[in-house]
């Protein structure tokens, strides 16, 4: 965080007097905390523009060393009665990469009913970037993801980070993404809408043989149907017709892959096919498979399950563990935390699965 205020270029000072413009043009009070070392300290005012002093991060003048402890945000008690609003300030960096003190200390306002929300910008950004075990990953100037993870009211959540949005546009930080997690936001279930083979093209919306029955597109309209011609070592099923260009991912355990019984309702194992990759573009999501030559013929569906369909730039702006290109611009662990955030808010909803794409499969 110390490479924010080393910066210069006054946007991390912009980004601040936002923070607390935005919470007050919503009619409320900030109290301020300084998080770290294992500790709040605090409340320090009603500002958070101290944070524009170096000094902040790198324990000098009046205040302490600290180190990454961030979950404590969420351990401050507040009026039994009132669900509160946090806002945390982060580069969203935890030690080891070990998300599961801050979503374990989350879990308490999430269990009243709280939604998430996570506003972010790139800033400027001087010194030393390191990994979450402490290696210096890259040093210098780049331009790098600060976050407002927020947890509260779902009316609060959305009104402050969208009031804060809206400073920042007005004092020329125009380039803010923001994503707002309710449990009662869930979109309508996606279905399959397309479906091709790889490497090369195959057959899809024909008649398939099952288990010595003939199977329709027309009467099963729920479904994508595909034949497998020579050649084609794999398949895509994806949520619209117009695909347009997305963040590509290995596999990252979003989706389900699942074999349907033509005899039953149960479902079978998947065998001898596997998720490859994972593409997400706006709204819209394309899921890869593996077919090796023994897969057999059948109904075959993906499954999404609530809250697990992540935003793009939540992909775009995550530095996995492979990652080897701007290093100093992405945020490592920021996917999993915004995935699993999702996915408890969902689930507190019993909300319906994010997709399920079924296809049938002629191999």
């Amino acid at each position: 965080m110390l490479g924010y205020s080393q910066a210069g270029k006054n946007v991390w000072q912009r980004f601040l007097q936002s923070i607390n413009q935005g919470i007050l043009l919503t009619g409320l009070q900030p109290v301020t905390y300084r998080i770290g070392g294992g500790a709040a300290e605090g409340p320090i005012g009603a500002s958070v523009t101290q944070a524009a002093d170096p000094c902040f991060f790198k324990g000098c003048a009046d205040f302490k060393p600290v180190a990454s402890s961030l979950e404590k945000l969420w351990t401050l008690e507040s009026n039994a009665k009132v669900l509160p609003l946090r806002l945390l300030v982060s580069d969203l960096e935890v030690n080891q990469n070990d998300i599961t003190a801050m979503l374990g200390s989350i879990q308490g306002d999430l269990a009243k009913g709280a939604s998430a929300g996570v506003l972010g910008v790139k800033a400027p950004f001087k010194g030393d970037v390191f990994s979450s075990d402490g290696q210096i990953i890259y040093k210098g100037s780049t331009n790098r993801p600060v976050f407002i993870l927020a947890t509260g009211p779902k009316e609060q959540v959305s009104s402050v980070l969208n009031e804060i949005r809206k400073t920042l546009a007005l004092k020329g930080i125009n380039d803010a993404r923001i994503s707002i997690i309710e449990s009662g936001g869930v979109n309508e279930t996606m279905k399959a809408q397309l479906i091709s083979g790889t490497p090369t093209a195959a057959d899809t919306g024909i008649n398939i043989r099952i288990g010595g029955k003939t199977y329709s597109p027309v009467q099963n309209p729920q479904y994508q149907f595909i034949r497998l011609n020579p050649g084609s070592t794999g398949l895509s099923v994806a949520t619209t017709k117009k695909w347009t260009e997305g963040s590509e991912r290995p596999d990252f355990g979003i989706a389900d892959l699942e074999r349907l019984s033509i005899t039953g309702s149960q479902t079978l194992i998947a065998g001898g096919m596997q998720i490859n990759s994972i593409q997400i573009s706006g709204l819209n999501v394309k899921v890869g498979m593996d077919v090796d030559n023994s897969v057999e013929s059948g109904l075959y569906r993906v499954v999404i399950p609530a809250g697990s369909l992540p935003e793009q730039w939540w992909v775009e702006w995550d530095r996995a563990e492979t990652d080897k290109t701007k290093l100093g611009e992405k945020t490592e662990g920021f996917l999993p935390l915004m995935t699993t955030l999702s996915r408890q808010i969902a689930a507190s909803a019993n909300a319906p699965p994010a997709a399920v794409m079924c296809f049938a499969l002629q191999n």
